[in-house]
């Protein structure tokens, strides 16, 4: 007969009215159900038991499992998968960390999990690891989308606060607002339709970009015309940005009609000798 260790039972609940009906107890009799169809003894069970305790929660920080030292060769039995974890990759790291100590999980339905000669418990840890990686993707899409969202509409999105803005509340209720003490400083900005900030980001990529000023020269210049402090790293950056946002539909449409000026020259060229210039219009 195999030798083993402790065999425990898990029984959870999600809410304290759950625990008031037969649910627990219903559990505890498949758990000795499983006991007897793997040849363990259902009557040296020690129970831990967890009512009110959601199956997202880490495994192992729940309440009764936290004060539970498992040994090598130790089982522990749940009546399905979703007393165990609700939680995709916490459920895969338990699995792993509890079968690097020794311990094995038998869970009704599934059979010992941690074996890998169990080719129905190997088939659940590979699903598993699929909905994992799937998660990961979802959680990663929805995160990017909230922050562009919430950028959007001038949330602030955490790191670095942007050059001449000042960040308003926090946590979630963060918000991005234009720095009016640094903005009175760029006195003779005439624009308005627009802020300082971009005014004076105009002037910048101008000098960087027209005139070929170094960035290291113009953070200077913005420094001793208006005395703001801004790095030569940051130059670059924000000409750029500002470049690509704004010059950059300009850009594509002079190149349009640059094209249609030439296909228009082709066409009256290709009449000239006879050609079909439908090719060219």
């Amino acid at each position: 007969m195999e030798a083993y260790g402790k065999i425990y039972g898990y029984t959870r609940v999600s809410t304290e009215e759950q625990a008031t009906n037969t649910s627990l107890d219903s559990q505890r009799s498949m758990i000795e159900g499983t006991a007897k169809a793997n040849q363990l003894p259902d009557d040296g069970i020690t129970w831990l038991e967890d009512a009110g305790v959601s199956g997202a929660k880490d495994f192992m920080a729940r309440p009764a499992v936290a004060k539970t030292i498992f040994r090598a060769g130790d089982i522990i039995i749940f009546a399905s998968l979703d007393r165990f974890s609700r939680d995709t990759k916490n459920c895969l790291q338990t699995i792993d960390d509890l079968k690097d100590r020794g311990v094995r999980l038998i869970v009704n339905g599934h059979g010992d999990v941690t074996d890998d000669s169990n080719i129905y418990g190997k088939l659940m840890r590979e699903i598993l690891m699929c909905f994992a990686s799937h998660e990961r993707e979802v959680i990663r899409d929805r995160v990017t989308r909230g922050l562009r969202a919430k950028k959007r509409r001038g949330g602030y999105c955490g790191g670095a606060v942007p050059w001449l803005m000042k960040k308003i509340g926090t946590g979630r209720e963060a918000y991005l607002v234009e720095d009016s003490e640094e903005m009175a400083k760029i006195f003779d900005c005439n624009w308005h339709n627009a802020s300082p900030r971009t005014f004076l980001l105009y002037q910048m990529a101008g000098k960087r970009k027209m005139k070929g000023w170094s960035s290291r020269r113009i953070a200077d210049w913005v420094w001793d015309r208006y005395g703001i402090e801004i790095s030569h790293v940051a130059v670059i950056k924000l000409t750029d940005q500002y470049e690509r946002k704004e010059c950059e539909p300009l850009r594509k449409a002079v190149a349009a009609e640059l094209l249609a000026a030439s296909n228009a020259k082709k066409a009256a060229a290709a009449i000239k000798i006879g050609m079909n210039p439908s090719r060219w219009q």
